[in-house]
Formats: C-alpha cells, sequence, structure tokens
C-alpha cells in the first residue's frame, strides 16, 4: 500500500511543481482555464456547483481514508483492549516468551498483542538458528505455547502471525595479510 501512496504523492509533488514553474515563465500572461471552458461555465449555471461538490466529495472521501489507516496504526501500537485484559497478557507473556526460547533452535522471541477488541491478534518474530526447521518450530509452537497464551487469555480464537527471522553465524575477520612488494 505505500508504494501506490507515495506514487500518487510524487505525481502530485510533479503537477504542483510544474504549475509553479509555468506560472513563473512568461505563461503566466495567460488565463489558468482555457476560453471555451470559461464560456461554457458562463452559459450553465450548474457546471461549478457541481464540479465543487465532487470536488468536496473527493476531498472527504481522502480524509475518512485518512483517518481509517490512522486508527489502524493506533491498533497496531496499542490494542483497544480492557485494563484486565492487558494484565492478564502481559504476565501470559512472559510465560510464552520464556517456554518458545526453550524450543530448539528458537534464539530469541518478541510478541506484541495488536488489534481491536473485536478482532485482536498476537504478533510473534522469533529468531531461530539459520539451519532450523522452520515447520517444526511453528507446528510447536502452536501446539504448545500459543495454546496455552490463548487458553490464558480467554480468547481461543486468537489469531497468532509469526514471522520468522534466521540467524546465520556470522563468519570469523580474518587479519588481512599485507602482500609481498615485488621488487
Amino acid at each position: 500500500m505505500r508504494i501506490p501512496i507515495a506514487a500518487t504523492g510524487a505525481l502530485l509533488l510533479l503537477c504542483g511543481a510544474s504549475a509553479l514553474a509555468l506560472s513563473a515563465s512568461g505563461l503566466a500572461g495567460h488565463p489558468p482555464l482555457d476560453p471555451a471552458l470559461v464560456r461554457f461555465a458562463a452559459g450553465a449555471p450548474w457546471f461549478l456547483p457541481a464540479a465543487a461538490g465532487v470536488a468536496e466529495i473527493l476531498a472527504l472521501a481522502g480524509q475518512l481514508w485518512l483517518v481509517l489507516q490512522g486508527r489502524t496504526v493506533v491498533h497496531l501500537r496499542w490494542p483497544d483492549l480492557d485494563p484486565q485484559t492487558r494484565a492478564h497478557a502481559r504476565a501470559a507473556a512472559d510465560v510464552l516468551v520464556k517456554t518458545a526460547k526453550e524450543l530448539p533452535d528458537v534464539q530469541d522471541v518478541r510478541l506484541r498483542l495488536t488489534g481491536t477488541a473485536n478482532r485482536p491478534r498476537l504478533v510473534m518474530h522469533v529468531t531461530c538458528a539459520g539451519d532450523a526447521l522452520l515447520s517444526e518450530v511453528y507446528g510447536e509452537l502452536g501446539a504448545g505455547p500459543v495454546e496455552r497464551y490463548r487458553r490464558a487469555l480467554g480468547m481461543p480464537d486468537l489469531k497468532a502471525i509469526v514471522r520468522f527471522h534466521l540467524a546465520f553465524p556470522q563468519p570469523e575477520k580474518r587479519p588481512r595479510v599485507p602482500h609481498p612488494e615485488t621488487a
């Protein structure tokens, strides 16, 4: 979704910059609208109010879309849950992280409870060894720690999103050996 938004923003910026450049250049003496359009608008009294109405509807739709996007971002950071559920979630999260780190090949676990009260979800970032069998780790997570987390919160249908990160061992840096100079 970010690419279309960036492309639209770049297009609008380009249009604004070109309009600014045209107004600064010698073309500023010409009217901004075509004379035929001005004559049409003068002959049809409904045209300008209709164009303004369409522009206002588009502006309101854009504002509504921005509000919905902002709401989504807020719910990603701060879930819309009551304080008691949040306290249970924190306590259960500690147990979930501890038991998940005990699984073979799991090095680190970070999690966040996000979403709304009607559609909460658990997002887990699991760092595993580079040679780990992710299907086995995923199966053990879902059958054990995640299921216990769901039961602790009383949310049997809690959607869990697991994102795996592989940690490969870093190669050792060898000291540089200078090449002998040739004479």
